[in-house]
């Protein structure tokens, strides 16, 4: 089985569907909750930034990270 780190330097390729270990990853997130919270909040994390490019926000680093933590706070409400 894969270990937490190993999880979290292939988390972007899983993301981006395209490792070959998807299924130990996804086995491995069934049974550790930090990494799918990790995962998890790096999803949020990049379609937070897709959106930000594809609307051409020029918003500060602040304004951005209470965008993110307020996205994070939302889906963790709705687990």
């Amino acid at each position: 089985m894969l270990s937490c780190k190993q999880v979290a330097t292939i988390a972007s390729d899983y993301l981006d569907k395209s490792t070959p270990l998807k299924w130990q990853i996804r086995l491995h997130l069934l049974m550790c909750a930090n990494c799918r919270r990790f995962v998890r909040h790096m999803k949020i994390t990049r379609e937070l930034s897709k959106q930000m490019v594809l609307n051409k926000t020029a918003d500060d680093v602040d304004t951005i990270w209470n965008k993110v933590q307020q996205q994070i706070k939302q889906d963790s409400q709705s687990d």
